[in-house]
């Protein structure tokens, strides 16, 4: 294999361009689980793609892994990912009627959450209560990382939507 070919192998490029793209998507994502996921992502779409036909490979590179962080970012939105600052939100802010309600709420959320179908109560628990990381919750439950996030997601939206709800209830009163 020529130096150029070398240069151009997928197995050279990952050595070359791995860590760099780590930092990179998990500056981007804020997840070291959900950045490897779309590093590998980024290699698979380098793999079929036509290098040949491309000029600067790590610019290339570069582009896919942005475009698939953008991709995962919109996804995130849609499943409500920052459902959990709007609910670090409501339960932070004090006043007279919030902390009234505060007690409420917080047995509210309770129920909801032991009302959660058992693996996303579980990983809700291990993650926000235990503190665990995705890969670690994975490995305890037997998921992938993707499910855990998944799971986290769902538990989230609906907590977020009962403080939400109660806030509601709250002002209407």
């Amino acid at each position: 294999m020529s130096e150029d070919q070398e240069d151009r192998s997928l197995a050279g490029l990952y050595q070359r361009h791995r860590s760099e793209l780590m930092a990179f998507l998990t500056r981007r994502t804020r997840c070291r689980e959900t950045a490897s996921d779309l590093l590998q992502d980024a290699f698979i779409r380098l793999m079929h793609s036509e290098r040949g036909e491309v000029g600067n490979l790590r610019a290339f590179l570069y582009r896919i892994a942005s475009n698939l962080s953008i991709d995962h970012a919109r996804r995130n939105r849609v499943r409500g990912v920052n459902d959990e600052q709007a609910l670090e939100q409501l339960l932070t802010e004090t006043s007279p009627e919030r902390s009234a309600v505060a007690g409420n709420t917080l047995a509210h959320l309770e129920r909801l959450i032991d009302g959660l179908p058992s693996p996303t109560r579980e990983v809700f628990l291990l993650a926000r209560v235990e503190q665990m990381s995705y890969k670690d919750i994975a490995a305890k439950l037997g998921l992938e990382p993707r499910a855990v996030e998944r799971h986290l997601n769902k538990a989230l939206s609906h907590c977020a939507a009962a403080a939400l709800h109660a806030r509601n209830q709250t002002e209407s009163s």
